[in-house]
C-alpha cells in the first residue's frame, strides 16, 4: 500500500516522496525522459535549420530592393518573394509550437499516470501505459486547450500594462506602482499555474476535464496554497538557474562547446519539467487527503478495466 502521512504533508515531505518515485517503474520513467528529450532535440534542431535557411533566403531577397525602383515590376516581384519568406517563417513557428505542445502534453500526461501508479506502489508496463494514454488522451488535451486560452488572455491583459509602465518609467510613483503590479502579476501567475497543473492531474486520473477540472483544481487547493506555492517556487528556481547558466555559457566559447552546453541545459530543463509534474501529482494526493476525499484510479490491465479506490479517510 502507498505511503500516507497521518498529518498534513509539508513541501519537504512531498519532495521526499517524489525522489522515491523512480525506484518503482524505473524503465517507464526512463522511457518518458527519452521520449521527451529525443523529439524535443530533433524539433529544435530542425526548426533552427529551417529558420536559418529561410532567413538567409529572406536576406538575399531583401538586398536587391535597395537599388530598385519601388514602382518597377521587378521590385514588386522581389517584395512578394520576401512576403513568402515571412509566411514560411510564421508557418514553421506554428508547426514547431504545435509539435512541441504535443510532445510536452504527452510527457506530462505519461509522467502523471506513472507517478500516480508508483506512489500507489503499482507496477506498470509500457503496454498498460500506452492503453491508458490511448483511451484517455482527449481529457487532458481539452483541459490543456482551456488553460492555453486562459494563458493567452492573461498575457493580453498583462503585456499592455507592462508596456505602459515602461513608457512612463521616469516617474517615481509609476516605478513604485510598477513594482507592486509586477509582484502581484508574479503571485497571480504562480497561483494560476498551480490550478492549471492540478487540473491537468485531475484530467488524467479522474473522469473530469476542461472548466470542470479547473474548478475542481481550485477547490482542491483550498487550505494547501502554501504547499502549492512552495512546490511551484522550487520549480521556478530550478528552471531559472538552468536558464541563467545557459545565458552565461554563451560567451567566450567555441561552437562545439556552446552546442554541448545547450544540449545539457535542454536535458536539465526536461528533467525539471518531469520533476514538476511528479510534484504536482503527489500534491494532488496530498490535497485529496487534506479534504478527506477518496482517490479512484482507473487502470488498464490488458483490455479490461479495473477500478481501484483508496479512501484516505480510512487510513491512520
Amino acid at each position: 500500500m502507498a505511503k500516507y502521512f497521518s498529518g498534513l504533508h509539508t513541501v519537504m515531505e512531498i519532495l521526499r516522496e517524489v525522489i522515491g518515485l523512480p525506484r518503482r517503474n524505473k524503465k517507464i520513467f526512463l522511457f518518458i525522459i527519452l521520449s521527451t528529450l529525443i523529439p524535443y532535440s530533433l524539433l529544435i534542431f530542425a526548426t533552427i535549420y529551417s529558420l536559418t535557411t529561410i532567413i538567409t533566403d529572406l536576406s538575399m531577397n531583401a538586398i536587391p530592393l535597395v537599388g530598385m525602383n519601388p514602382k518597377s515590376a521587378q521590385y514588386v516581384k522581389q517584395f512578394f518573394m520576401m512576403k513568402e519568406d515571412f509566411m514560411l517563417i510564421i508557418l514553421v513557428e506554428i508547426i514547431f509550437f504545435l509539435l512541441m505542445s504535443a510532445v510536452s502534453l504527452f510527457s506530462m500526461v505519461a509522467t502523471i499516470h506513472v507517478s500516480a501508479m508508483s506512489y500507489l506502489e503499482r507496477d506498470l508496463t509500457l503496454k498498460e501505459l500506452s492503453l491508458k494514454l490511448k483511451k484517455n488522451w482527449i481529457r487532458p488535451m481539452i483541459t490543456w486547450f482551456y488553460f492555453t486560452l486562459m494563458s493567452a488572455g492573461y498575457l493580453v491583459v498583462v503585456l499592455p500594462l507592462y508596456v505602459l509602465l515602461v513608457l512612463n518609467k521616469g516617474s517615481v510613483a509609476v516605478v513604485a506602482i510598477g513594482i507592486v503590479l509586477f509582484l502581484l502579476v508574479i503571485f497571480l501567475n504562480i497561483y494560476l499555474v498551480i490550478i492549471w497543473m492540478l487540473s491537468l492531474v485531475i484530467s488524467v486520473l479522474e473522469d473530469c476535464y476542461g472548466l470542470q477540472a479547473l474548478g475542481k483544481g481550485e477547490q482542491l487547493m483550498k487550505g494547501r496554497k502554501g504547499v502549492g506555492f512552495g512546490l511551484t517556487f522550487i520549480s521556478v528556481i530550478l528552471l531559472g538557474a538552468n536558464a541563467f547558466v545557459a545565458m552565461i555559457s554563451k560567451h567566450h566559447q567555441t561552437v562545439t562547446v556552446r552546442f554541448s552546453v545547450m544540449y545539457i541545459m535542454l536535458t536539465l530543463a526536461i528533467l525539471v519539467k518531469i520533476l514538476s509534474m511528479m510534484m504536482y501529482t503527489i500534491f494532488y494526493f496530498d490535497c485529496k487527503q487534506c479534504h478527506g476525499e477518496h482517490v479512484e484510479i482507473e487502470e488498464n490491465m490488458e483490455y479490461s478495466k479495473v477500478f481501484t479506490k483508496f479512501d484516505d479517510t480510512a487510513l491512520p
